[in-house]
């Protein structure tokens, strides 16, 4: 189960479901006892969130003094930015902390590859060919190439523990 994984990676170009995803994702740790903790620059009301900020300082503090916590990073690739260490840091040691991490953006490439390389799992959208060619090389599972055929809402999952390959919808969590 996705919700079980240690850091996720959820990639796909606009309007295909990362977002929906993200939501469902953040409701199920919350209906499990689970704070929720989200970096979102929208600050959209559809988060079943413990804190939402749009500020990644005042994010960073409150992950920080928490322990055992989903994070959720929205636009990661934007959000991350100009605090690109103090952000690695989720990706890194978070898990010192009991923390799941979830960094959420459009490409692969908006993210430091140590960030991506430190996630279990990989929650992969409508991405171009292109981008589905380093994913699956980084991932290291040529069926990920397929990422490019995908409808809206659908995505290819990748959990490292058992390393097989999924297919499933935004609308239908596993």
């Amino acid at each position: 189960m996705i919700y079980q994984s240690m850091h996720v990676l959820i990639l796909g170009i606009t309007q295909t479901g990362k977002t929906t995803l993200a939501f469902r994702l953040a409701q199920k740790y919350s209906a499990t006892g689970v704070n929720v903790l989200v970096l979102d620059p929208d600050k959209r009301s559809g988060w079943n969130a413990d804190f939402l900020t749009d500020d990644p300082e005042a994010y960073l503090n409150v992950v920080k003094v928490n322990k055992s916590c989903a994070l959720f990073i929205d636009e990661s690739g934007q959000m991350i930015g100009r605090y690109a260490k103090e952000m690695a840091w989720l990706a890194t040691n978070s898990r010192k902390w009991g923390h799941k991490a979830h960094f959420i953006t459009q490409r692969a490439t908006q993210l430091d590859p140590t960030v991506r390389n430190q996630c279990t799992t990989i929650i992969l959208f409508k991405q171009s060919l292109n981008d589905t060619k380093i994913l699956s090389n980084e991932f290291v599972s040529t069926e990920l190439e397929a990422a490019h055929t995908l409808n809206q809402g659908e995505y290819l999952c990748k959990i490292s523990v058992d390393g097989k390959v999924f297919k499933s919808n935004a609308w239908r969590l596993k």
